[in-house]
């Protein structure tokens, strides 16, 4: 009897102890985790970092990935030249009723409702400045905001724009709130694997007419999001599965374009820099880099970031990395340790060392 209850109580701590390492696993940040995860997850990691023009880890240079919100760089550099063109007047104010229209609850992780309580957006009445809303999209990854403007500046020029970028490994950007709608719209009969299945038989042209369609519809119905849609776990992948994807040799390129501050003419740059490069009123940021623009991206399975930055030493940074079909355990993770990874790799020497020991054991 004894014996039993001691084994019992063994199996009890173990229990515990194995419990308890998850709990560490899941809710402490490690300072490395987004370099090391890379490496040990190769079908679902890009990672490109590059500091002072050398690379110092690359992995799945030209792979394309689900971008979720990180796309929306592309827009705001496209939002930017059309200003410097005078296509566009900042002095425009827009009503805010308008963005509603592409507002689809639970789709973006809360990030509109976060912009709609911010002090800025309050601070004005029924109208806002456009350039707020292009604040908005980069700063709180309104997606709302993201399709009023894709739909203000032409998804033609948008997709345009990539071409002269140079992104070459990038899918065309197209209406992705609208996408939401297409289960509901076309396949109303088909549920789970049929769904998928359906779904992904459909080809890029085909799946990104059905989101223009869509997207014109709620342009004219202002009431058309309102419709009852079950954001499954099966929608949500098949959704975030087809986001407008790119390469993190892409983004970092991008990068360098916006660090650089030579590429953009004057009047573009400064205005990329008010959107872009917001932590930048901070004083706290301001002690440590001259300039800072970051842009995350996420849905309930990616995860996506780029940016870059030079320091006050005069160090320059260029860091992309996307992770797609994580589970919700790596998302908590992730979530918990990519400022940490940002912050070591951009203030500690010893940090981009590792990396680079790290990913060259691997090459």
């Amino acid at each position: 009897m004894i014996k039993k209850i001691l084994f019992g109580m063994i199996i009890v701590v173990v229990m515990a102890a194995m419990a308890g390492g998850y709990a560490i696993y899941s809710f402490f940040p490690e300072d490395d985790f987004v370099a090391r995860f890379a490496l040990e997850n190769p079908s679902r990691s890009a990672f490109l970092l590059v500091r002072n023009d050398t690379v110092i880890g690359q992995q799945n240079l030209h792979q394309p990935m689900p971008l979720g919100s990180t796309v929306t760089l592309i827009i705001a550099i496209e939002f930017a030249e059309q200003v410097g063109k005078g296509w566009i007047n900042l002095d425009e104010k827009v009503n805010k009723n308008e963005l509603l229209r592409f507002y689809v609850p639970h789709l973006d992780r809360g990030a509109h409702n976060n912009w709609l309580n911010s002090e800025t957006y309050i601070s004005y009445g029924d109208s806002i400045p456009i350039i707020e809303i292009a604040k908005g999209m980069i700063q709180y990854s309104s997606y709302a905001n993201s399709e009023w403007l894709m739909n203000r500046l032409g998804t033609d020029n948008i997709n345009n724009r990539l071409l002269e970028l140079g992104c070459t490994d990038h899918a065309p950007i197209y209406p992705f709130v609208s996408s939401l709608f297409i289960a509901k719209e076309y396949y109303t009969t088909k549920k789970d694997d049929q769904l998928i299945k359906a779904i992904n038989n459909l080809s890029e042209e085909q799946y990104n007419h059905y989101a223009f369609s869509i997207h014109a519809k709620m342009l004219q119905d202002v009431e058309y999001r309102n419709q009852p849609i079950e954001i499954t776990e099966t929608t949500q992948r098949i959704w975030s599965d087809r986001l407008p994807a790119g390469s993190v040799s892409d983004y970092v390129t991008l990068m360098k374009k916006l660090n650089s501050k030579t590429y953009f003419d004057k009047t573009t740059q400064t205005l990329l820099n008010e959107i872009i490069e917001t932590s930048m009123s901070e004083p706290s940021i301001r002690e440590f880099y001259h300039h800072i623009g970051i842009k995350t991206g996420a849905t309930p399975l990616v995860i996506t970031k780029a940016l870059y930055a030079k320091d006050r030493k005069g160090n320059t940074t260029e860091m992309a990395y996307f992770f797609n079909d994580l589970d919700a355990q790596e998302i908590k993770k992730m979530d918990l340790s990519v400022k940490d990874f940002d912050r070591a790799v951009l203030r500690n020497t010893l940090m981009v060392q590792k990396i680079q020991k790290l990913y060259s054991s691997y090459e």
